[in-house]
């Protein structure tokens, strides 16, 4: 259950890191052009969101897991 529930809120995640994604693509300008400093502004927020969503599940099977 703790894999399944660390992917299931690493992928809930990532909705609120693509929305992350595309408001620092914005602030960054809007470039048409890619470059290394989007990197920074796009993938970080994106992978970073879902990360957290992973470690969270994880991390919360087992908190129950010693309340039990």
């Amino acid at each position: 259950m703790g894999v399944g529930r660390a992917l299931l809120f690493g992928a809930f995640a990532a909705i609120p890191g693509m929305l992350l994604a595309v408001i620092g693509w914005a602030i960054s300008g809007s470039p048409q052009d890619w470059g290394y400093e989007l990197w920074l502004a796009c993938y970080l927020p994106f992978f970073g969101c879902i990360a957290a969503g992973l470690v969270f599940g994880w991390r919360s099977n087992e908190l129950v897991n010693e309340e039990a």
